[in-house]
């Protein structure tokens, strides 16, 4: 990780010497993945680490018995919405931005955003991460949140219970539509998807980059962070039980770096990927979680 600068002044801690020569990449060979097991996950009850242990008892209201049982009737509702496999499989229990990408690098974005500047939460499904980052005191005020579906938007309500004392401001949308988010263009100081960029094929995975890049601030030391499904031998999917008639793309850390230097060279990009020793794939290749840590350096 990154030693960042824990200040209100906006520092980028560390440059990494571009590469003198972009290199190309090409799609892997067509492949289709295992079939996904999706009764066996929705049979199956959440498991709840330490950090959600607290956060669910403080900031819910709910804990052992009480709490599973509502977990599992949001992710009921939720997997009628739409069948993600984030979903069915409760990655939205225990995802918290300190256990992902550190303390130090959470601790740098924290002050910035309580410092003033800008945070989006893009795909933020239920609304997680706003309420990540109000519950260690953030402002939500400077916290937004955009999703194509204010479905899941509406179960965050019912999921955190906090209706009455959550003002998150929440854009419901298509990355795609060129005029949504307009007006946040050139404004966001630091960005964060996830589970989102794996959901399409390669060249939509650019599109939408040139998308965020379009709402991030010029300002040296922007950041656009985040994880998706990774592969350690880059996979393509043409079919998908649960998107159908839509590609999917699983980089590897030098496939992901290469699809970005494609579209820009003036960020800094870390690419962590950590496979799961049990999914193998019909290519060879593991998949496993890809995190992203991406710096403006000019």
């Amino acid at each position: 990780m990154l030693s960042w600068t824990l200040s209100c002044t906006l520092t980028v801690s560390a440059m990494h010497a571009k590469d003198s020569a972009v290199r190309t990449w090409t799609v892997p060979v067509d492949e289709l993945p295992p079939k996904l097991q999706l009764k066996e996950w929705l049979v199956r009850t959440p498991l709840v680490g330490p950090w959600a242990q607290r956060f669910y008892k403080e900031y819910v209201g709910l804990e052992g018995n009480d709490l599973t049982k509502h977990l599992i009737e949001i992710r009921r509702q939720a997997f009628e919405v739409y069948k993600y496999r984030c979903v069915a499989s409760f990655l939205f229990v225990n995802y918290n931005l300190e256990e992902k990408y550190g303390s130090d690098f959470y601790d740098h974005i924290f002050r910035r955003i309580s410092c003033g500047e800008r945070f989006l939460d893009l795909a933020c499904g239920f609304g997680n991460i706003a309420r990540n980052l109000v519950y260690d005191g953030a402002p939500e005020e400077n916290i937004i949140s955009a999703d194509l579906r204010g479905e899941f938007w509406d179960l965050g309500y019912q999921m955190f219970r906090d209706r009455e004392r959550f003002n998150g401001d929440f854009r419901q949308g298509d990355v795609f539509d060129k005029d949504y988010l307009h007006d946040l263009d050139g404004t966001i100081d630091i960005l964060h998807t996830s589970a989102f960029l794996h959901l399409f094929d390669v060249s939509l995975q650019q599109k939408i980059l040139r998308r965020i890049l379009q709402l991030m601030s010029s300002k040296p030391g922007t950041i656009i962070f985040g994880r998706q499904v990774g592969n350690t031998i880059p996979y393509q999917v043409l079919k998908h039980s649960m998107r159908p008639g839509r590609g999917l793309y699983q980089h590897n850390e030098e496939s992901f770096k290469a699809m970005f230097k494609e579209v820009t060279d003036e960020w800094d990009i870390q690419v962590w990927l950590t496979p799961r020793m049990e999914s193998l794939y019909e290519n060879g290749g593991r998949i496993g979680s890809l995190r992203f840590i991406i710096t403006r350096i000019r």
